[in-house]
């Protein structure tokens, strides 16, 4: 039951965003094992001369932070949210980045500010989650202004009170700001304001030389909307072949609608050679990010016996968490599943 999603759907989902760090040199690069130059000196480096380290990187920023370092707060609180190297505590962290804020971190009222928006760590409070990410972004902050970008996309109203009015072509010039330093994510949110047309400006080609730009430097959502692209031979030449190269790229970057997508390539043999327990293995890391359309699939090759041992008992269980999501051809699945008018039965072995 392929469907075709584009990959904006990530960013309707406003609160839903990248918290980065790395602020202070040595802390940051004893967590991702970065170092200018150097070269691998044994097991558990990564070729630049550092071994990686959560644990270490967190004791690290945790000692710079308490020395009132805000940037080291700040990269502090985020292996606190993530819980790397250190427990994972969404209130430690927000104590963390109000210190940082009171020093005037424009990154901490950025990172702050989706904890207000989302409630966590802190009482829900959307008014001062969107008053902090115009102040980060009104210092530059490209977090803050990514953000901004994308309230001002989607609007944000509650309880009847606008708190954030839509305005797409605000949105396509944050977005285009904060693009133009590289960063992936508003590469990937500008190129499909342009390519749908929002914001007043619909320009294929621009849109696509930012689709492309992000999809390269590993953005999971682009790298699916642009094997989507090549899938229907829209504005680039059809190939499956393409198209499935670019899936298989976004599903290993871990972004669920790519692993659908490429668990669907698998099952059908489109630009890759047919293998549906390959593919159930894709929908399995699928549903472990809740994706309803992923649990949809995968209950429809279960139910098959394609890939996988016919359960209609777990089938039934994966449209019903769909179908919880509001995902229509889960809801179609679990009434033929449960319509006694027609009963399901596993295919004869």
């Amino acid at each position: 039951m392929p469907r075709a999603h584009s990959f904006r759907e990530i960013g309707k989902r406003v609160l839903r965003v990248l918290l980065a760090g790395g602020a202070l040199c040595l802390a940051a690069c004893t967590a991702t094992g970065e170092k200018a130059g150097g070269v691998s000196a044994g097991p558990g480096r990564t070729g630049t001369g550092i071994a990686k380290n959560d644990v270490e990187a967190a004791d690290w920023y945790r000692q710079a932070a308490e020395d009132g370092v805000p940037g080291a707060m700040v990269d502090y609180a985020n292996m606190i949210l993530y819980g790397r190297g250190v427990e994972g505590n969404a209130e430690v962290a927000a104590a963390w980045l109000r210190k940082a804020v009171d020093r005037g971190s424009a990154r901490a009222m950025a990172v702050l500010a989706v904890l207000y928006l989302e409630g966590r760590g802190v009482s829900e409070d959307k008014p001062e989650g969107v008053r902090l990410t115009r102040l980060a972004a009104e210092k530059g902050d490209p977090l803050g202004m990514r953000n901004l970008g994308a309230l001002h996309e989607h609007g944000l109203t509650v309880a009847g009170k606008v708190l954030q009015a839509r305005d797409g072509a605000e949105a396509v010039r944050l977005y285009r700001r904060v693009a133009e330093m590289g960063d992936s994510t508003a590469q990937g949110f500008l190129a499909s304001m342009l390519l749908r047309g929002d914001g007043g400006v619909k320009d294929d080609a621009e849109g696509l030389v930012w689709l492309r730009k992000s999809a390269d430097q590993g953005y999971g959502p682009a790298q699916s909307h642009l094997g989507l692209l090549h899938e229907k031979g829209e504005i680039v030449p059809r190939s499956s072949e393409e198209a499935a190269r670019w899936y298989r790229r976004s599903a290993e970057n871990g972004y669920a609608r790519g692993q659908v997508r490429w668990a669907l390539a698998l099952a059908a043999g489109r630009g890759i050679g047919k293998n549906d327990e390959e593919a159930v293995r894709w929908l399995r890391l699928a549903t472990g990010q809740n994706d309803a359309w992923g649990q949809t699939e995968l209950a429809s090759m279960i139910m098959d016996g394609r890939g996988a041992a016919c359960d209609l008992a777990e089938a039934d269980a994966l449209a019903e968490k769909a179908a919880r999501q509001a995902y229509g051809e889960a809801k179609l699945l679990l009434g033929r599943l449960r319509d006694p008018r027609h009963p399901v039965s596993c295919p004869a072995s």
